[in-house]
């Protein structure tokens, strides 16, 4: 049985890069093996939390830097039944012991907690029958302990791992590595739910996290500023729209490195960024054919935040109900006995500023999961490892109205306020564009490929799903 599991989500015919068109439920995953194993929960009548779930767990297999139950992530969830829009935060948590030079940068893990929480309130299908696609899968590929551990977690539940006897083995096996996670950390972990930031643009609105993520407010903060631009008589990645939409990204990454940290430690002001006000001030500061550096701009950039590697989700399933979600975890520390990587999320504080490193904290994150109501209905869910990668998914849909997998696969620019260039995908934008830009003053530097997006959008009684070209994910539906 447990090989005819394994085998269920292995023998797939989707194609890395793929898109379907779907008429009851779509899933579209970082993973082909990922998609398969959600597909199946569709199919059998589990809904978009169901897949998820399933998703992940297999994910933390087959991507194990990217997810898993030594990770966290943020989820974006629309409620068919009664409308609303949800976001959960189960972002990783700095333990009450760590020290900002730990030998192991791990905070306290998320993963298992979050899906809990989102299975509770939303799921329908049994929690080990969730779990067993991504168990049969790690056997499969020998990965013995990884499967032990993921057993013991579908017997005894998530409790077990944050309070009962797989804890008290954790944290050993943690400490054995130099980590500082402890039994209070592991007790007082709680996933939260949190309102999600709202955008409106045009017959749009956009629901993205809240901090500690930055995605709602670096997208939000830059469709405000370009909102007053006509943006169709400029073109689509013409030079005059891309320096438009890179000058915006600035000065929305300017305010996000001085904003963006966990809310439970210092005030953020929402209203005041996101403001019409704010917008218009940061707009009369763009000029038309020429860059204004970031150092014009502002006394302090703030720092780089490194963010680790995202797995990421996006599901419609035959009530209505959407999710979309992005995970991450990165770290080279493998737990002994346990069989999953753990985080190195420590490494995405700031050493000053409101991201500075403290004890039971969340660090500031980049991945931007999002759902887009046209109407009051949901139009398009993606999940991103970055706001611009999301908001540039959007704008190209939206905005210029392109098919839903050429919005995903057109070229990517990149901008934030240090380092103070452009960065693009070479393979992908025109030599002479980036040239112009170039002549403007922007500095630009080459990337092979910028972000990783899963997406879908709904239509004309049609459910378009898209799979990122540039990486190895797939889309299915039926």
């Amino acid at each position: 049985m447990k090989r005819a599991l394994a085998l269920l989500v292995i023998a797939t015919p989707l194609f890395a890069g793929s898109q379907v068109t779907a008429t009851h439920a779509a899933i579209a995953t970082s993973s082909r093996i990922a998609t398969q194993a959600g597909l199946n929960v569709l199919k059998r009548g589990g809904n978009a939390i169901d897949a998820a779930i399933a998703s992940a767990f297999v994910l933390g297999v087959v991507q194990p830097q990217a997810a898993g139950m030594g990770g966290g992530g943020f989820l974006v969830y629309f409620d068919a039944k009664s409308g609303a829009i949800w976001t959960l935060d189960f972002r990783e948590v700095s333990p009450v012991e760590a020290k900002s030079d730990a030998k192991l940068h791990a905070a306290t893990p998320g993963f298992l907690a979050g899906l809990d929480a989102m299975h509770t309130k939303f799921g329908t299908q049994g929690w080990r029958e969730l779990i067993a696609p991504a168990i049969a899968l790690a056997r499969e590929q020998t990965k013995n302990e990884l499967a032990a551990t993921m057993t013991r977690i579908a017997d005894t539940g998530v409790k077990n791992f944050y309070s009962g006897a797989i804890a008290e083995r954790f944290i050993d096996a943690v400490k054995s590595g130099g980590g500082a996670i402890g039994h209070r950390d592991l007790r007082d972990y709680t996933p939260m739910w949190r309102a999600p930031i709202r955008i409106r643009f045009g017959d749009y609105d956009i629901f993205a996290p809240a901090p500690p993520s930055s995605g709602g407010l670096v997208i939000g903060e830059t469709l405000n500023i370009i909102g007053a631009y006509d943006l169709t008589a400029t073109g689509f990645q013409s030079v005059k729209t891309l320096h438009l939409l890179t000058e915006a990204q600035r000065r929305a990454s300017i305010d996000e490195r001085k904003a963006v940290g966990d809310p439970a430690n210092a005030r953020i002001p929402y209203r005041d960024l996101l403001s019409p006000d704010h917008a218009n001030t940061w707009r009369a500061s763009i000029k038309s054919d020429k860059v204004t550096s970031t150092i014009m701009l502002t006394d302090s950039v703030g720092q780089t935040r490194m963010s680790g590697p995202h797995a990421t989700i996006a599901i419609i399933d035959a009530a209505g109900n959407v999710a979309a979600m992005t995970t991450t975890n990165g770290g080279e520390f493998i737990v002994p006995g346990f069989g999953f990587v753990l985080n190195d999320a420590m490494t995405e504080f700031s050493t000053s500023g409101i991201n500075e490193f403290a004890s039971s904290k969340r660090p500031a994150t980049p991945v931007s999961p999002a759902i887009v109501l046209k109407n009051g209905r949901p139009y398009i869910a993606l999940a991103s490892a970055g706001p611009t990668t999301a908001l540039q998914v959007i704008v190209n849909s939206i905005v210029f109205k392109k098919a839903l997998y050429d919005s995903v696969a057109a070229a990517r620019y990149h901008q934030e306020s240090d380092p103070d260039q452009i960065e693009y995908e070479k393979s992908l934008a025109p030599k002479a564009t980036i040239d112009a830009l170039n002549a403007m003053g922007h500095g630009v530097l080459a990337r092979e490929s910028i972000g990783d997006v899963q997406a879908l959008q709904f239509e004309r009684g049609k459910i378009f799903a898209v799979a990122d070209p540039r990486h190895g994910g797939a889309a299915g539906g039926y």
